[in-house]
């Protein structure tokens, strides 16, 4: 069984990120503004600044702009609730996915975060991988018998360097097979790789290196050691490798975590149903040539047979994975798979590898389930910072659901099927326009219809990095470890940048 565990809390940010200074901590639970029932709070406002697009900080009144564009989403937010977006069954999923995955970070955050002990040994020792650089050149075989080719002329006398550009054929670069890099980057791209390059000195060539792509064969040609500059660097060094030691530490405790949950509860995927599964989703992102060559449907008839069901009938409820306190049906992972299918690559070269890509899926799907079970059971959903963070989600997807509807909305005029045609606008171009006409008018009627008020003196005191900063630049940070792939906080949309 693969567990898919590594449940990424490194990507988590802590409720006093931005808060941990005099200023913002005094004032985090005022409220900078009020659109109708809604209240944005100080530390609302902080982490959707800072985890915002850039361009309200490349303007003069940063803080202003930015505020105005959530009052704006808040007003869309507030007419979603009411047109009911939020009991549709889509954003009702997502919501509780979201809700789900907070109280799961703050049970990681709870539990393993305070286990991580680190000491000057292991912080010097990064420290070092980080000012080591390494100039390397390698020998690339894709099998056993061509890496043996590379050892026997090494051995009767051809050179590394001789091999090296032999290799350089066709659509093969220099870049492919060199690298200048400090060993802490290599670390982070490829650990099995550097484990290796951190044992050789300057000069000397490696034994054949397997990983999961091939073989490699290392000469090191160059080892720098940069100099510490001054304080101030080594200061950023020991801050970064701080959390280097604690993102890998986290990493290991979290697998552990997650490995003790399969162990007690023991998850064990019912085949057949799994290979309806297969056969239903197969029929939606194969090719048709590849659903038929592969025989799906029969596969599926099969199933079905042994399943005790026939095609046209209804399959609610049948038992996907059985667990020892609970079993996970195929509704719920569909379900599951909805929030998450953008973000999942399935292999399609063969059946057997088709089927596993799926395999792997249901584990990570297991794995979410068992961990959300235990983070309800422990109380982390009723964790304040949990709930606060859950309503600003909730305003965001009702503000999202609201606004898709509107662009669901628009219809082009003879006008714009004209410029369409003519090919003097895209469509995608006068879909953005009409929309955002639609958003205006739409803004402008509901100031009319609640009441807003911006406590400018609560504004004034925020303190925020990059405030009227013409080369503020954007820094999309995603959480992808996690449950359900989200931004860290929710923010306004880069869209509004549009309206400047």
């Amino acid at each position: 069984m693969l567990i898919l565990s590594l449940f990424c809390i490194s990507n988590s940010y802590s409720q006093n990120l931005f808060f941990e200074g005099e200023e913002n901590s005094k004032i985090r639970n005022e409220v900078v503004a009020q659109v109708g029932s809604i209240k944005i709070t100080v530390e609302e406002f902080v982490y959707s600044y800072e985890f915002g697009p850039a361009f309200p900080k490349r303007k003069k009144n940063s803080k202003l702009t930015h505020l105005n564009y959530m009052i704006n989403e808040k007003l869309l937010t507030l007419e979603g609730y009411e047109k009911g977006v939020m009991e549709k069954e889509s954003t009702k999923e997502l919501f509780a996915d979201i809700e789900y995955d907070l109280a799961a970070e703050e049970m990681f955050e709870k539990e393993i975060v305070p286990k991580i002990k680190i000491n000057d040994t292991e912080i010097n020792k990064v420290i070092e991988t980080k000012q080591t650089e390494y100039q390397l050149r390698w020998l690339y075989a894709r099998n056993p018998m061509d890496v043996d080719n590379y050892l026997k002329q090494l051995k009767n006398g051809i050179s590394f360097d001789s091999l090296f550009t032999a290799q350089l054929i066709d659509s093969v670069l220099i870049d492919d097979r060199q690298l200048t890099s400090s060993l802490y980057n290599i670390y982070m791209k490829n650990p099995q790789f550097a484990q290796i390059v951190d044992t050789l000195k300057a000069g000397r060539i490696s034994d054949p290196i397997h990983t999961d792509d091939g073989w490699y064969i290392i000469k090191i040609d160059n080892i720098i050691k940069n100099m510490i500059t001054g304080e101030a660097e080594y200061n950023k060094l020991k801050s970064e490798s701080i959390s280097a030691i604690t993102k890998s530490k986290m990493d290991i405790l979290s697998d552990q975590y997650v490995k003790e949950l399969f162990s007690v509860e023991n998850p064990i995927i019912k085949r057949n149903v799994f290979n309806v599964l297969r056969s239903y989703l197969g029929k939606f992102i194969l090719s048709p040539e590849k659903y038929s060559e592969w025989e799906l449907d029969d596969k599926l008839d099969v199933a079905l047979a042994n399943l005790g069901l026939k095609r046209g009938e209804k399959y609610t409820g049948l038992k996907l994975v059985e667990c020892k306190s609970r079993n996970l049906s195929l509704d719920e992972f569909i379900i599951w798979y909805r929030n998450r299918e953008q973000y999942v690559k399935f292999n399609k070269n063969d059946l057997v590898g088709f089927s596993k890509s799926l395999e792997d899926l249901v584990w990570l799907m297991v794995r979410d389930k068992l961990l959300t079970a235990k983070a309800y059971q422990s109380g982390y959903n009723k964790s304040e910072w949990v709930i606060k963070q859950s309503n600003w989600w909730k305003d965001k997807i009702s503000y999202s659901a609201y606004r898709n509807e509107l662009a669901n909305s628009i219809t082009l005029n003879s006008e714009e099927q004209s410029l369409l045609n003519e090919k003097k606008k895209s469509q995608s171009e006068i879909m953005s326009e009409e929309l955002s006409k639609k958003i205006l008018h739409k803004v402008l009627e509901l100031k009319k219809k609640y009441n807003i008020v911006i406590n400018q003196n609560a504004l004034d005191k925020i303190k925020v990095s990059n405030e009227n900063d013409k080369k503020a630049i954007d820094m999309y940070i995603a959480k992808r470890g996690n449950l359900i792939p989200r931004p860290a906080f929710p923010s306004i949309d880069n869209d509004w940048s549009n309206w400047e």
